[in-house]
């Protein structure tokens, strides 16, 4: 069976995590700070901030951009659960805005339609990688006074005008779990746009201690004040050093999605198999997503031919924990949810791989 997610797994990373090991600091330290920086300058962004998973971002984003109970949180359905549980959690009011059925990202349209004055922020997910369109979303939400936090998820080395996706919006939250572009076992990273958010986020991720103080001050940490309750969402150093390591591969890991997405963009020519549409070059592809009428007839020929295939995510509207905030103006989303099914994407596809799904697809 072709995999739709493979781990990509250093070769010497036994040895790294030995040596955490044998250093004794095993939780926040050098190894963080050093993948840290290395994701700063990756994205080009001074104000990344390490925690342990994509939800604690977004934990943080919602924290920081002041959501209370009764605010409203206008965000996509067409994503993980993780995406709008830390809003839910904070007390907000779900509001859902239609998808593109072209791209299945939020449709910046729909979320005109449903800002009203208690509207505290806009969450948006690049769908499988392709940026939505973020310049008229924070047109619109600068516009309003309101928060944009994108869930960069799915888009790691993705690009929209010419950036790399962690430089358009208040807050963007990266995930580094297991099956992600890259992984740390889990973890994540939230990237504020001001550098007074970072200072902020990287001391409220530890209980609200500056971990930095006593090498800045020459005083024990012990003698700082807490002046904002945190948490404890830090990464760990164990985390960290897998992330150092993965760095290495990082430009071969979404150039090969990248390169593998395209060949598929080109090649694939099924009346019966929807492609996305692609509004600018900067997907990463994570994941391949299609559209076909009979998905379950569909996801069996593919097994039948050893290719894995799956919905990946599912609209979360539908869950019961989110039953008050169901609506039915999401025609679009009703569309999309019930045809989407994922082929094979990653670095790990050889080219007669690649060839042969093609070539199964095109059959159907």
């Amino acid at each position: 069976m072709i995999p739709l997610f493979k781990v990509h797994a250093p070769k010497n990373i036994g040895a790294k995590l030995q040596e955490v090991f044998d250093s004794g600091f095993l939780t926040e330290g050098v190894y963080s700070d050093k993948f840290e920086k290395s994701l700063c300058e990756y994205l080009g962004n001074d104000n990344v901030c390490l925690v342990n998973s994509c939800t604690s971002a977004l934990l943080l984003a919602c924290h920081l951009s002041d959501v209370k109970p009764g605010d409203e949180v206008i965000t996509t359905a067409m994503t993980c659960m993780a995406t709008n549980e830390p809003f839910y959690n904070a007390g907000a009011k779900l509001v859902f805005a239609d998808i593109d059925p072209t791209t299945g990202n939020i449709d910046p349209e729909d979320i005109k339609r449903k800002i009203t004055d208690k509207t505290k922020a806009i969450v948006v997910v690049h769908w499988a990688g392709q940026p939505v369109d973020l310049e008229e979303i924070n047109n619109l939400a600068k516009q309003k006074g309101i928060k944009v936090i994108e869930d960069a998820a799915h888009a790691l080395g993705a690009e929209y005008h010419d950036k790399k996706i962690g430089n358009h919006s208040d807050f963007v939250c990266f995930s580094f779990q297991a099956i992600k572009h890259l992984t740390t076992a889990d973890g994540g990273a939230l990237v504020c746009k001001s550098q007074q958010d970072a200072e902020r986020v990287r001391k409220i991720r530890w209980y609200g201690l500056d971990r930095k103080y006593a090498e800045r001050t020459g005083r024990s940490r012990w003698e700082q004040d807490i002046i904002e309750s945190g948490f404890k969402l830090h990464m760990n150093n164990l985390n960290a050093a897998i992330g150092l390591e993965q760095m290495k591969s990082i430009d071969f890991i979404v150039n090969s999605h990248i390169k593998n997405g395209r060949y598929y963009d080109q090649h694939i020519n099924n009346e019966k198999v929807v492609k996305l549409c692609r509004p600018s070059d900067g997907s990463s592809y994570w994941i391949y997503s299609i559209l076909v009428e009979d998905r379950e007839h569909f996801q069996q020929y593919m097994r039948d031919n050893k290719i894995a295939s799956d919905v990946v995510h599912i609209r979360n509207d539908r869950y019961t924990v989110f039953k008050e905030f169901q609506r039915d103006d999401l025609p679009n989303l009703d569309y999309f949810s019930t045809r989407l099914t994922n082929i094979p994407v990653g670095w790990w596809l050889s080219v007669d791989e690649k060839r042969y799904i093609v070539d199964i697809i095109n059959k159907y």
